[in-house]
């Protein structure tokens, strides 16, 4: 009912005394409450018309100022705004807009908005304007903006960032773009790539590494060139500590650098060793760095650079080296020797030097200038400076030594001695002196000097004219005698041609005078002593003398290198005298000439001799305290030197026995396997012959007494005359280490077949099962058939007694039927050969046990390899049978090689217990596949071995045969069957032992064994 109403018959009852409704009534109410009602309602509608045209002008005032306002915006916003209309036409465009598409906002208002994006845009933002969802909220499109291309008014395409927002007024769509010119960040961009891309280029290049570290020490980034430094690659190292790379091996380095890495101070030049000690990989490395901070004061870690100085600091070690050979050098030679720098101040000198000059080793160190070592010898008094002022010979000295120019000069000493020093430069600046002691030459020169003047004196007393003569024939000499003879002054005499001086019509002499000119020319030419008659001419008062000359020539080297002339009057008595004079003067002078010759041979063959003896000395003291025997043979075989090490190990009796001079025949021989080899069929002969050296780490040598030793020996050549040239031999005994080797071999073999002697019981037990049963079995059997058999025996007794056989026939048949013959017949025979092959079973495992473990011979014999390889494969079958299944592919026509049968099984057993193992560990499916076969290529037999696991990783291929080197867990893994097996296929046999990948990623271990062995002796066929 309406609310009008109700009230109006509430008012029209309440009126009634008895509750009723007046009709009349209530239609009079209705009618008056209607026309109130729509006066009411009039003046409603028109209050409404009012407000309605206030807020229409209200909302186009606010509409004109919010479009004002948004005008103004879009021209003072740095950024480009396009507003775009719901059918993509362009209903805004503001300044920036303008800048950067380069239109005026009139030249596109109104037009599609793909003007302003190339072609292949413009459907693409079309498709993205329909499917924007259609709601009065803005909201962006493509969160964070997107990078697209936009075009400019003349066609450049550039790349710009835009972010689309949409606005609903009532069925009005419109859509706001916000566009960004991103052109200058894509080329900031692409420099910074080009940047990054040329450090990573300058990093790769560069000698150096960069690394960075984090707070707790641990690397977060290395450079690739650490790769080819440490032969690791950079993400193997990240997380890792310098510590633990290698500087905990230097603990004093390292905890020095702890201290720096506490306080966070910079360091330079830490230099550590990373790598085996004693390995060729190892590296000595040299980092610097400077710690790393935020912006609030953090400490976040290291930067610097490393770099690899082991290069350096080996020349550095070949520096001290090299340092310490010369002080060696120096020290080894007799002569004083010192090197001063180029202040002056000394850096080495050499025993004999020190001695000179301190024996006392007080002042004379390191670091002395050259003034010093003078003042401090003036003050000992080891200069004999005579009467001259000692700063006046000081400063002479200084003077002589800065200009030193290579001229020897003699310096006299306190007591009588004298010393030749030689000052040469350096072209760093110093100087090397050199002093030699000749005191005893000086004083050799004293008595030669002497003897001159002695002679002189005689000479000058001599009746005779004395001339001598150079190899042109001019006065080299005259005495008294002479010039009074010549009527000449002796001095003016010298240096003119004798032949001149005396011939009556002399010669122009320009030259040697030729042979022809005179007899006394003729005689000195022809290098003949003898006499010579002939006249002179006096200068003095021009008389002819008639004279007789005595020529002797002088010789050097088969040549005439001059003459003594001596000249008399051609009288009998001054003839005779003369002779006798000249023939005493001749032997004076030889005997001078020859006691010079002989002084200095004798010294020379003193410094030789003593320089020898010390040099056999040491060599002799050297080799006599040398484990290894060491002899020096000649090349017709004989010892001419040999140590005691050499004796003892030869059996030569007492060490001091003396066997130099004997054949070494006689003493011991070369085993080989043809025969024990004399000399000259033995390496020591080739060597000689060959002039190359020699080495075998395993032969044998047979001593007199018929006594064999395992030996490794060396052998060279000494001298490089090869009529004079001898041979060194060192040799030691290695039948300890041999037998040592053996026993090794032997117990690994044993253990490993205690390891898998649970296994091969196993094997063995469950054929044992069956072959008992089955022998039960036939026991019972044979019951039976005796049984049935003895029926069979009463039935042929009865028939023979009784003609009537019913009975005897029917007990036959039912002990017959009773014992199931039929059935036994069948069966007996099964289990029998049941049994049969359970025993052959047995005797195959037992067989390749013994094999297997049958100990290793010292010489090489002929073994089968497939043969090898199934024992082998029999012993492991418990180690294996679990885990995969072995496919055998051998060559048939295989043939026998000449090995060590007991370490090859070793090898094969390590092997295919590797590949077991590697196929249990991989994670796939079980069984897996052990693939093993032979083959022959060339002279060389090849067995491969291959296992379906997950392969060896490449960062460990380098280091699987390293000894100790293992990837299981630890107790179950020693790290030495693969290095044994390597130095089992490669050392003793000459083979090689390879891994490689077959198609599925898993290993294959290839063994290569020559067939003919490696020309070992000691072979057995």
């Amino acid at each position: 009912m309406h609310k009008l109403l109700a009230r109006q018959l509430r008012k029209a009852a309440e009126g009634s005394p008895d509750g009723t409704v007046d009709l009349a009534r209530l239609v009079a109410m209705v009618d008056l409450a209607y026309d109130e009602s729509d006066r009411e309602r009039r003046l409603k509608d028109r209050a409404l018309d009012v407000m309605q045209a206030e807020v229409d002008q209200l909302s186009q005032r606010v509409a004109e100022q919010a479009e004002a306002r948004f005008n103004l915006l879009m021209d003072n916003v740095g950024e480009a705004v396009i507003v775009i209309g719901a059918r993509g036409h362009i209903e805004g465009f503001n300044r920036e807009a303008e800048k950067i598409f380069g239109y005026v906002a009139a030249e596109v208002m109104g037009r599609n908005i793909s003007c302003l994006m190339p072609s292949d845009l413009a459907a693409v933002h079309d498709a993205f304007l329909a499917g924007s969802k259609k709601d009065s909220n803005t909201r962006v499109l493509g969160q964070g903006g997107r990078e697209l291309l936009g075009a400019r008014k003349g066609g450049e395409i550039f790349p710009v960032e835009i972010a689309i927002g949409e606005v609903s007024t009532g069925s009005h769509r419109q859509f706001i773009g916000v566009v960004r010119d991103i052109t200058l960040r894509k080329q900031a961009e692409i420099e910074l790539r080009e940047s990054e891309s040329r450090f990573r280029d300058l990093a790769g290049s560069a000698s150096d590494w960069f690394w960075e570290s984090d707070a707790d020490h641990r690397l977060t980034f290395v450079s690739d060139r650490i790769g080819s430094v440490l032969g690791v690659k950079p993400v193997a190292i990240l997380g890792h500590t310098w510590f633990e790379i290698g500087l905990d091996d230097h603990p004093e380095r390292a905890a020095a650098h702890w201290n720096d890495l506490r306080s966070h101070a910079s360091f330079r030049d830490l230099v550590f060793t990373v790598g085996p000690p004693d390995g060729k990989d190892r590296k000595v490395i040299r980092l610097s760095a400077i710690p790393m901070f935020s912006h609030d004061g953090a400490f976040l870690g290291y930067r610097g650079v490393g770099a690899d100085i082991t290069r350096e600091a080996a020349a550095v070690e070949r520096a001290i080296q090299a340092r310490e050979q010369l002080r060696d050098a120096i020290d080894s030679i007799t002569d004083a020797i010192a090197v001063y720098d180029s202040s002056e101040k000394l850096v080495i000198c050499n025993q004999a030097y020190a001695d000179t000059l301190d024996r006392s080793h007080e002042f004379l160190f390191p670091g002395i200038s050259f003034e010093q070592v003078l003042r401090n010898g003036h003050q000992r008094r080891f200069f004999d400076i005579g009467n001259q002022d000692f700063d006046e010979w000081l400063v002479g000295r200084i003077n002589r030594f800065r200009n030193a120019d290579g001229r020897s000069f003699i310096v006299k000493l306190s007591g009588d001695r004298w010393v030749q020093s030689r000052e040469c430069p350096t072209s760093g600046g110093g100087v090397v002196a050199v002093r030699t002691d000749i005191t005893d030459l000086k004083r050799r020169e004293e008595d030669l000097d002497f003897l001159r003047r002695r002679y002189e004196l005689i000479l000058d007393s001599a009746g005779e004219g004395i001339v001598g003569l150079d190899h042109c024939g001019r006065v080299t000499f005259a005495n008294r005698m002479a010039g009074e003879i010549l009527g000449r002054a002796c001095a003016e005499m010298i240096g003119q041609c004798f032949h001149c001086l005396v011939h009556p019509d002399p010669l122009r002499c320009e030259g040697p005078c030729p042979a022809s000119a005179s007899p006394v020319v003729e005689a000195y030419l022809s290098g003949i002593p003898g006499q010579v008659s002939g006249e002179v001419v006096r200068d003095s008062d021009g008389q002819t003398i008639p004279v007789d000359y005595f020529v002797a020539p002088i010789i050097d080297k088969d040549q005439p290198s001059g003459a003594v002339l001596v000249f008399r009057d051609a009288t009998l008595r001054l003839q005779f005298e003369r002779g006798q004079e000249e023939l005493q003067r001749e032997l004076s002078y030889l005997v001078a000439e020859r006691t010079r010759e002989l002084q200095r041979e004798i010294d020379t063959r003193a410094r030789t001799e003593t320089a020898l003896r010390a040099s056999r000395e040491r060599l002799k003291a050297i080799t006599d305290s040398l484990f290894e025997g060491v002899l020096v043979l000649d090349r017709e075989g004989y010892v001419s030197f040999a140590n005691p090490s050499a004796k003892q190990l030869l059996e030569c009796g007492d060490h001091g026995t003396d066997i130099e001079g004997y054949p070494l025949d006689i003493l011991m021989r070369v085993r080989a396997p043809a025969g024990d080899l004399a000399f000259k069929d033995a390496p020591f002969h080739r060597v000689i012959r060959d002039n190359a050296v020699f080495r075998d780490d395993d032969a044998a040598f047979v001593t007199a007494s018929g006594k064999v030793f395992s030996v490794a020996y060396a052998c060279s050549p000494l001298g490089e005359d090869e009529d004079k040239r001898s041979v060194i031999v060192s040799f030691r005994d290695i039948e300890a280490l041999k037998k040592a080797q053996r026993e090794s071999v032997q117990a690994s073999r044993l253990a490993s077949v205690g390891q898998l002697a649970a296994g091969i019981a196993h094997e063995i037990n469950t054929p044992i099962q069956y072959v008992g049963d089955n022998l039960r079995f036939i026991n019972d059997a044979l019951g039976k058939l005796m049984l049935a058999m003895s029926a069979g025996r009463e039935l042929a007794a009865e028939a023979v007694s009784h003609p009537d056989m019913e009975d005897a026939v029917a007990r036959f048949e039912a002990a017959f039927r009773s014992a199931k013959v039929p059935f036994l017949l069948t069966e007996v025979p099964a289990a029998v050969a049941e049994s049969l092959d359970g025993v052959a079973q047995i005797a195959r495992i037992v067989l390749s046990m013994k094999e297997f473990s049958h100990p290793g011979t010292r010489n090489k014999t002929m073994a089968d390899m497939n043969r090898a390889l199934d024992s082998t494969l029999t012993v492991s079958r418990n180690v294996w049978k679990h885990a995969a299944e072995v496919e055998r592919d051998f060559d048939l026509s295989l043939p026998p090689i000449l090995c060590y049968a007991g370490e090859l099984n070793q090898v094969f057993l390590n092997l295919i217990v590797n590949a077991a193992h590697a196929v249990e560990s991989s994670g796939k499916s079980l069984p897996g596949r052990i693939t093993i076969s032979t083959s022959r290529h060339g002279d060389d037999v090849v067995i491969s071995i291959a296992d379906s696991g997950s392969g060896v990783p490449e960062a460990i291929r380098e280091r699987i045969f390293d000894p100790f080197f293992t990837t299981k867990e630890v107790g179950k893994g020693t790290g030495q069957g693969l290095a044994i097996c390597r130095d089992v296929v490669m050392t003793k046999h000459g083979g090689s032992l390879e891994l490689a990948d077959n198609d599925g990623g898993a290993a294959v271990f290839i063994v290569r064994l020559p067939i003919n062995g490696n020309d070992e002796p000691g072979v057995e066929e």
